[in-house]
C-alpha cells in the first residue's frame, strides 16, 4: 500500500470509521484489514482473529467469537493471490471446493454435493451473496460463477461458511454460505488501475472513488475481460472461450449515527460454446440498504432489484430473469444477558424462458414468491456459555412453508479459545427444473419434472474449535455429520414403455468428515496456512426407487481436499506467495487425484506501482479438474500484471 493509501487510512479512523464503530457495524480492531494490508506483518494473528464477521448472526463479531466452522478470505490475501474473478478467489478457502470444467464453466461446493453433469445434477445447495444480494438461481438452483464478479481490489473479505446457514439467510444454504463484502465507497478514494495479460487472458479494471461533500462518498468502476478457449486432449480447440464487460458504482452516506448505501452493476459479455455458437449474457442489479443505531437496538433495511438474462445458441434455452427483494431487520439487547436478532422479507422472481423443440418448460414464464420470518436470541448462560437458538419460517410457491431451526452453544474455554457445538436443518427449495421441465427426443417426452416435488432437506450436526494456540498458531477445526432426506432422483414411468422418466425424491443417505485449517507465523517474513477437509459419503435409493442410475448421480465427490499457502515477504517490496492443492481421485465418473501448484511473484517498486508475475497449474501443462467429456483440460497459465494505486 503506498503512502496516498495510508494517509487516507489515518484520516478515516478519526472520522467516518470512528463513526461506523459507534454504529455498530464495525467490531474492535474492524477497520485494520481495510487500510493495513502493507506487510504480512502488519496484522498479527490476534488481529486477524478480530476480523468482524456478519455471516453467523447477521450482526458483527469478532471472529474468534463466532460459533461456526467460519473461513474469512481477507482482501489483502485476495491481492497477494493475484486471482482475476470471483470464482478464482473462492479456491482460497480450505472449506471450499473449487472445479473448473472448463474456460468459463465452474462448480463450487462445501461438504459434498459438487454436481454430476452427465445426470444433470448441480452444485445447489451452497448459497451466494454479493453485498447482501443472492445470486443463487431460482430457476434451476445453483450459481452461474461465470456471470458473478465484483473489482477484487474492491473486496473488503469474503466470508465462507461450510454447513447450514438457513436460519440466517434461507433456503438453499444447506451446506454453506458464501457472503462477498465489498468496502465502503471512503475507503477506496482516488485513481487506481489494474491490467494483466498472459497465454489465456487479458483484463483491465480501472477505479476512482472520492468525496462527493455532505458526508457522501463515491466510486465508479469498469472491468474488461477475456479468456481464451481451452483445448481437448486430441490438441483441439473446445471452442469455449468468454469474455464480459462490466462497470459499477456505489455511494456511501454516514452521517450522525446511520449509514446509507447506494451500489448497482451492469455487464454483458458472451460464452462460446462447441457447435451451438456463443451464448450472450448480460444482466444489471440496484441495491440500497440504510443501517441506524437506536438506543441499544440497531435497524438495517435493504432493498434491490437484479436483471438477468442469457440468450442461448441456435438450439439452446434462453431466459430473462427479474427478481424484487426486500428486507427488515433489528437487533437489539433484551435484558442484561440476551441479544435478539429478528426481521423478516419478500423475494419476487418473474421469468420468461423460451423454449427449444427439445428443452420445454411448462409453463414457460411464472411468479415465484418468497416470504420469511426469523428471529434469532442469544443468551449468556454464563460469563463464559452462550446458548443461541433460532428460527426461520419461509414460504416458497412451488415447496409451501419450511421451517428450519438452529441451535448452538458457545464455550469460551480461555482468552483465546472457543468451543461450540450445533444443530441445524436447512433446505433446498424446488425449482421450475424440478417441477416445469420437459426434455424431448425424437419428437417425445423423454423425461419431465414432477409438480409436488419436495424440498430437499438436511440435519445437520457440528461440534468445533477455534483458538490460538501459542502467539504464532492459530486453529479452527470442525467435525460434521449430515442426514440428507428427498435428494431428487431420476425415476422411470408405468411399463410396458417405461417413459417418461421423471424427477422424484427417493434417495436419501448421510456425510461425515472433518475440516480444519490453520495459520502457522513461522518467521517475521514467512507465513504458512494448510488446510485440510475429509468426506465421507453413504447414500441410498429409497423405497419404490427405480435404482436407474443408483446413487451415483449425486455421489461424485473426493473425499480429500487439502491447501497450503504459504507467503513470503521477500523485502524492499517483494513478495512471494505459493498455493499447493490436493484433491483425491472422484468416484463415479473416475478421475485420479490430483495436485497443483500456483505460484505469485510480485514488486512493490514504487509507492504506487506494483508488478507481479503469476503463474497457474505449474506442474503440468494441462489437467483435468472433471472428467471428460464434461470437464476439459485446463491449461497451465501465465499471467503478468501491473497495479498503478497513488
Amino acid at each position: 500500500m503506498g503512502t496516498g493509501s495510508s494517509r487516507r487510512c489515518r484520516s478515516l479512523h478519526g472520522g467516518r470509521l470512528a463513526r461506523m464503530a459507534r454504529i455498530g457495524l464495525y467490531v474492535g480492531t474492524a477497520w485494520l484489514p481495510l487500510c493495513r494490508a502493507a506487510a504480512l506483518t502488519d496484522m498479527s494473528l490476534e488481529e486477524l482473529g478480530r476480523i468482524p464477521v456478519t455471516s453467523v448472526s447477521r450482526t458483527a463479531e469478532p471472529l474468534s467469537d463466532a460459533p461456526a466452522a467460519i473461513y474469512v478470505i481477507t482482501g489483502d490475501a485476495i491481492r497477494r493471490s493475484g486471482v482475476t474473478t470471483l470464482a478464482d478467489a473462492l479456491r482460497l478457502a480450505p472449506n471450499l471446493l473449487v472445479t473448473q470444467l472448463g474456460s468459463s464453466n465452474y462448480s463450487v461446493a462445501a461438504r459434498g454435493f459438487g454436481g454430476r453433469p452427465d445426470t444433470q445434477s448441480f452444485s445447489n445447495k451452497l448459497l451466494l451473496l454479493i453485498d447482501g444480494r443472492s445470486v443463487y438461481s431460482p430457476l434451476y438452483s445453483g450459481i452461474y460463477l461465470d456471470t458473478q464478479d465484483v473489482p477484487l481490489a474492491d473486496v473488503d473479505r469474503i466470508e465462507v461458511i461450510s454447513g447450514p446457514g438457513a436460519t440466517l439467510w434461507g433456503a438453499n444454504a444447506m451446506n454453506g454460505v458464501i457472503n462477498v463484502i465489498t468496502r465502503p465507497a471512503y475507503l477506496t478514494q482516488g485513481p487506481e488501475v489494474w491490467t494483466a495479460a498472459g497465454n489465456d487472458e487479458r483484463q483491465i479494471t480501472a477505479r476512482y472513488g472520492d468525496d462527493a461533500g455532505r458526508d457522501i462518498s463515491y466510486r465508479v468502476y469498469g472491468k474488461a475481460f477475456r479468456r481464451d478457449a481451452m483445448n481437448l486432449e486430441n490438441g483441439t480447440s473446445a471452442g469455449d472461450g468468454w469474455h464480459r464487460g462490466q462497470a459499477g458504482f456505489r455511494l456511501d452516506l454516514v452521517r450522525g449515527d446511520g449509514t446509507a448505501t447506494l451500489q448497482g452493476d451492469a455487464y454483458t459479455g458472451a460464452d462460446d460454446r462447441v457447435g451451438p455458437g456463443t451464448e450472450a449474457v448480460g444482466g444489471a442489479n440496484l441495491l440500497a440498504r440504510w443501517e441506524k443505531q437506536t438506543g441499544s437496538s440497531s435497524w438495517h433495511v435493504q432493498g434491490y432489484f437484479d436483471h438477468v438474462e442469457r440468450a442461448a445458441p441456435a438450439d439452446g434455452t434462453a431466459f430473462v430473469l427479474n427478481t424484487w427483494d426486500a428486507e427488515i431487520q433489528q437487533s437489539l439487547a433484551w435484558g442484561p444477558r440476551q441479544q435478539l436478532v429478528w426481521g423478516g422479507g419478500a423475494r419476487l422472481h418473474r421469468y420468461q424462458i423460451d423454449d427449444t423443440a427439445t428443452l420445454l418448460f411448462e409453463p414457460p414464464q411464472r411468479a415465484l414468491q418468497i416470504w420469511n420470518l426469523f428471529a434469532q436470541d442469544t443468551l449468556a448462560l454464563a460469563t463464559t456459555l452462550k446458548l443461541t437458538v433460532g428460527l426461520k419460517l419461509e414460504h416458497d410457491s412451488l415447496g409451501g412453508w419450511e421451517p428450519q431451526p438452529d441451535a448452538r452453544l458457545a464455550w469460551n474455554a480461555g482468552s483465546s479459545s472457543l468451543l461450540w457445538a450445533a444443530a441445524s436443518r436447512a433446505v433446498r427449495a424446488p425449482t421450475p427444473f424440478d417441477t416445469d421441465v420437459v426434455e424431448r427426443a425424437g419428437g417425445a417426452d423423454f423425461l419431465v419434472g414432477k409438480p409436488d416435488f419436495h424440498s430437499e432437506d438436511v440435519l445437520t450436526y457440528e461440534l468445533g474449535y477455534r483458538g490460538a494456540i501459542s502467539t504464532a498458531l492459530s486453529l479452527s477445526a470442525s467435525v460434521f455429520y449430515n442426514r440428507y432426506d428427498n435428494l431428487r432422483t431420476v425415476e422411470l414411468s408405468a411399463p410396458p414403455t417405461y417413459l417418461p422418466l421423471h424427477w422424484d425424491n427417493l434417495m436419501a443417505g448421510h456425510t461425515y468428515g472433518l475440516s480444519a485449517w490453520a495459520t502457522w507465523q513461522i518467521a517475521d517474513w514467512w507465513r504458512l496456512s494448510p488446510g485440510v477437509r475429509l468426506l465421507h459419503k453413504h447414500l441410498y435409493q429409497k423405497t419404490g426407487a427405480s435404482g436407474l442410475l443408483d446413487t451415483g448421480q449425486d455421489d461424485d465427490d473426493p473425499r480429500l481436499h487439502a491447501l497450503v499457502d504459504s507467503a513470503f515477504e521477500l523485502g524492499r517490496g517483494a513478495t512471494l506467495d505459493l498455493s499447493v492443492q490436493r484433491v483425491s481421485s472422484l468416484p463415479e465418473p473416475a478421475l485420479p487425484a490430483r495436485t497443483e501448484l500456483a505460484a505469485r511473484l510480485a514488486w512493490r517498486f514504487a509507492d504506487s506501482w506494483e508488478l507481479s508475475l503469476r503463474d497457474t497449474n505449474v506442474l503440468h501443462r494441462r489437467q483435468l479438474e472433471y472428467p471428460a467429456p464434461a470437464g476439459v483440460p485446463i491449461r497451465s497459465s501465465v499471467l503478468a500484471e501491473v497495479r498503478w494505486n497513488p
